[in-house]
Formats: structure tokens, C-alpha cells, sequence
């Protein structure tokens, strides 16, 4: 009874048109108040504080600031340069450097939508003047940008293990697996489309010009190198390594590719404290809703629910959950209510958490490109001035590929597994 009262408050609240963290913070209230043990008041707010109190949950403002002003500047022009410079003369070329421009800005910000508005607007042009069809364009930018959500420093991969307490480097080790399967097999759909479309290529540069394109990328890439090389050199904790990405983007911006001014980074982060805020609201939210369902024991009942169920059906049925749930939920907001909630399950059933961490932001990164209200398809519309109707469109071939992939993720644990494993 206390589960349907907790659901239909918060549904109720979000069809009014309420944020999602009222509507989590409201239900879970009135469903306390009925249904709990007695509690004194002073120990939900504290909670809610326990919950954002935390040192490793700093490496999410900061990656996010990171991520703004990477997004401001110059880095992804340049990434996407050198991308082109190396492959752009291949069949499918372009469309393969804007897939590896993707991957790269995604191990520098860890912020999906950041890739669609910072490289977008570079690569869409020439999308078009080398014949690739519209929807095509649209749907490989906004598609390839998820990627970021999978390689780290993916914001999602630290949300998930700062849920379940696991290890953020395995995490980031197994997302690093899983983007890379979701990579390869989007350079191989662009170069077979491209194949089949007859698509044009670019001339093929020499080696001083790819020197040169490398020049132009070195401090670009070496925010990722110095990244991820320091937290698994034991020289960053990653809430050490997002601090030193902000230094480091500030600097490369603002004194090196002058790109930037240094009262810009203010206005960048007021934008940024608005989401941060909203983020860790949405956790303070999240942490009592989960203390809830803890003495409800709501977590054992779905694990009693389950024994009888096989790893595969388990594994399909989280799928399932996840993936209605991000066509209308953004990922941080999946990810903090229902992990909890299929958490000790799966590990009753023996699928290992960092396995599980894969599964689950690989659904969440296909919910950014999910209809009805898939966050990618939104900043799609913005930035190529498209119609909804038509981004939808031209995502749908790309949310194939990606349904191979996360088969691919679940089902075959040693793609997420095979690095945590070598670090362990």
C-alpha cells in the first residue's frame, strides 16, 4: 500500500508539471508520515545533507564545470580537426572523425549534451557538403555524443558507483570497455553508409599537416592524458583529477588558445551552478527516498520477487526498466531512484556491480536519444534547426545499433570487465 501511495503522489506531481525532485522529495514525505515508523523530524533534512556530504561527489560539479567551459572554447574545433586530419580521406572518414571528436571531448567533459552543442555546429556543414544526408548528420552527432556518458569521466559512472559504494575507477575502467565497443560500431555503420551513399571524401593530408592538426590538439588531448593517466597513476583521487581539470581548461583556454577571457569563466559558472544545484538537489532528494525504501525493506521484497528468476531474465527485466524509464526521466534522476531498487537483486543474483554500472548507463545513454523526451533530441532541434518529427527520425537507425551494443554490454560481462579486472 505504501509503495502505491509513494508511486501516485510522485506520478501526480510530475503530470502537474512539478520537478522531479519535489515530486520525490513530496511523496517520499507523505509516505513517511503514513506509513513509516516513527522518526524524529530533524533526521529526514539530515539525511538529505548525509547525502550530498560527501568528498568523491565533488568530482561532479567540477567535471561539469569543466565540461562548460570546454564547450565555450576551442578544444572541440580542434579535436575535431585532428580526427579529420588522420581519417577524413577514408570512405565515411568525416563521419568516423565525428565519432572519434566525440569519444575524445567525451574523456575530457564526461557531459553528453556538451559534445552536440560544442561539436555540432563544426562538423554538421561538412557533413553536408560531402553528401551525407541530413538525417544522417543529425542523428550520428546527436548519438555519437552519449558516448561521453560511457568514457571516462563519465558523470554517470561516478553517480552510479557513488550510489551503490562502488570503486569510480572500476567504473570509469568498465565504461572505458563498453565505449569502446559503441565506437567501433558506429565508425563501421559510417563507413558502410557511406560505401552504399557513394559519399565523397576529403583529400588526404600529408604528414606535416597532420603534425600541424596534432600541434594544434596537443593541450586538447593532453587534459584527458593527464586525467586519467593521474587517477590511475595514483596521483589524482578523481575528485582530485576534476579539480585539476577545471585549472587545466581555464588555463588552455584563456591563455593559450585565448579562446576564452578570464571574467567569461564567471558567466560560465553561474550557467554551470545552476545545474550543479539541480543535481545535487535531486541527490539530497534521492538519499531519502532510499533511506525510505530501506526500512520498508522495499529493496529485499523486489530481491524475494526475483529468486526464482535466471541472470538472463534478470538482466533483461533491469534493461526493460531502464529503458521505458529514460524515454521520460533524464539519466541522473533513473539512475538515483531505481539503482537502489534493483541493487540488491542483482547482486543476489551474482552480476557483478561494476558489470551492472555498465548495463545501467548504457541504458541511461540510450535514454538521451529515446523518444518522447530524450534530453539529445531537444539540443538536437536547437542546435541543426531541425523539427522534432525529424530528429526522431534520424536517431532511430542509431537507436539500433545502440540496442546491439547494450546486448552486447549485457550479455557479455567481459567487455565492462576486462580492464577492472586487470586493475584489480
Amino acid at each position: 500500500m505504501h509503495v502505491v501511495v509513494l508511486v501516485s503522489v510522485a506520478l501526480g506531481l510530475l503530470i502537474l508539471g512539478g520537478p522531479i525532485f519535489l515530486a520525490i522529495l513530496a511523496s517520499t514525505f507523505v509516505t513517511f508520515e503514513g506509513f513509516a515508523p516513527p522518526i524524529p523530524p530533524m533526521v529526514l533534512p539530515q539525511r538529505m545533507v548525509d547525502g550530498v556530504n560527501k568528498f568523491a561527489l565533488l568530482a561532479i560539479p567540477l567535471f561539469i564545470f569543466a565540461a562548460d567551459i570546454i564547450s565555450r572554447g576551442q578544444i572541440g574545433e580542434r579535436l575535431v580537426r585532428l580526427a579529420e586530419s588522420f581519417v577524413g580521406h577514408v570512405r565515411g572518414g568525416l563521419a568516423i572523425a565525428t565519432v572519434l571528436a566525440c569519444t575524445l571531448f567525451g574523456a575530457m567533459s564526461g557531459i553528453g549534451p556538451a559534445a552536440v552543442v560544442s561539436i555540432g555546429p563544426i562538423v554538421y556543414p561538412a557533413l553536408l557538403r560531402q553528401n551525407y544526408s541530413r538525417g544522417f548528420a543529425v542523428g550520428l552527432i546527436t548519438t555519437a555524443s552519449t558516448l561521453a556518458m560511457l568514457i571516462p569521466p563519465g558523470v554517470a559512472m561516478i553517480l552510479y558507483a557513488l550510489q551503490t559504494n562502488s570503486s569510480i575507477g572500476a567504473m570509469f575502467l568498465a565504461g572505458l570497455g563498453a565505449g569502446t565497443i559503441f565506437a567501433v560500431v558506429l565508425c563501421i555503420y559510417a563507413y558502410a553508409y557511406a560505401r552504399v551513399r557513394g559519399v565523397t571524401t576529403s583529400e588526404k593530408l600529408g604528414w606535416g599537416a597532420r603534425w600541424t592538426a596534432l600541434k594544434r590538439a596537443g593541450l586538447a588531448m593532453g587534459l584527458p592524458v593527464l586525467v586519467l593517466g593521474g587517477i590511475y597513476g595514483g596521483v589524482f583521487t578523481p575528485t582530485e583529477a576534476a579539480a585539476f581539470a577545471v585549472v587545466y581548461a581555464v588555463v588552455v583556454e584563456c591563455l593559450f588558445y585565448r579562446s576564452m577571457k578570464l571574467r567569461e569563466i564567471f558567466d560560465v559558472s553561474i550557467a554551470s551552478a545552476s545545474t550543479i544545484s539541480v543535481l545535487l538537489i535531486l541527490i539530497a532528494a534521492g538519499t531519502v527516498l532510499t533511506y525510505y525504501l530501506t526500512l520498508s525493506q522495499v529493496p529485499q521484497t523486489v530481491t524475494q520477487m526475483l529468486a526464482g528468476a535466471s541472470m538472463f531474465e534478470i538482466l533483461l527485466l533491469i534493461n526493460v526498466i531502464f529503458l521505458v524509464t529514460g524515454m521520460f526521466v533524464d539519466p541522473n534522476s533513473a539512475i538515483i531512484v531505481l539503482t537502489p531498487l534493483i541493487f540488491q537483486a542483482a547482486s543476489a543474483a551474482g552480476i557483478d556491480p561494476i558489470h551492472l554500472g555498465a548495463v545501467i548507463v548504457a541504458n541511461v545513454a540510450l535514454g538521451m536519444v529515446s523518444p518522447p523526451f530524450g534530453l539529445n533530441l531537444f539540443i538536437g532541434i536547437t542546435t541543426f534547426r531541425v523539427s522534432y518529427r525529424e530528429v526522431v527520425v534520424s536517431v532511430l537507425p542509431f537507436i539500433g545499433l545502440m540496442l546491439i551494443v547494450l546486448a552486447i554490454i549485457t550479455y557479455i560481462p567481459a567487455v565492462s570487465l576486462f580492464l577492472p579486472g586487470l586493475m584489480r
